[in-house]
């Protein structure tokens, strides 16, 4: 009886779009306007809306170690305790 190998889908990669911020800045100036024959008193009330995007920023770290064999003796200027003589 010959085993058959199960057909294997490829992987599939989705790209994203990219996320684009936008930095605006604003900046405000008083008008007055005067009118000899009649004085208008505008009273405006301005509603400031505060909005909170809070956003976080982890930093990771990874350590790669290696295990060399360095034969069955030391180097010959070197002690078993690696101090000078």
């Amino acid at each position: 009886m010959r085993l058959r190998r199960p057909c294997m889908m490829p992987t599939n990669t989705v790209v994203h779009p990219t996320k684009c911020n936008v930095v605006n800045t604003c900046s405000e100036s008083v008008v007055n306007h005067i009118h000899p024959s009649h004085t208008t008193c505008m009273n405006h009330h301005l509603v400031k809306n505060v909005h909170y995007y809070p956003h976080t920023t982890s930093n990771q770290y990874s350590v790669d170690e290696v295990n060399l064999y360095g034969g069955s003796m030391p180097p010959m200027n070197m002690n078993p305790y690696n101090c000078p003589r």
